[in-house]
C-alpha cells in the first residue's frame, strides 16, 4: 500500500514523500506516531525538500497517516 504522511502545524500543512509499505510496516508507523507530539518532528517532503518542526510547534499539530 501506498501511504504519505501530512503534519498540519500553524504554519501551514506540510506532506511527507508516498511511501510503499506492507501492512506490518504501516502498522509500527502507527504505533510509532502515537508520541510524534512529544518531541521535534523531522521528514523527507514530497517535493524532495526536508523539513525540522521544533517541539513546541509540534506539540500544537496534527499528524495525519493517509493511505493513497
Amino acid at each position: 500500500m501506498k501511504i504519505q504522511l501530512s503534519i498540519k502545524t500553524n504554519f501551514g500543512q506540510y506532506d511527507g514523500e508516498i511511501l510503499e509499505v506492507d501492512q506490518e510496516k504501516y502498522e509500527k508507523i502507527k504505533e510509532a506516531s502515537t508520541g510524534f507530539f512529544l518531541t521535534g518532528f523531522e521528514m523527507n517532503l514530497e517535493d524532495g525538500s526536508f523539513v525540522v518542526i521544533p517541539p513546541e510547534i509540534v506539540r500544537k499539530s496534527i499528524l495525519l497517516i493517509n493511505k493513497l
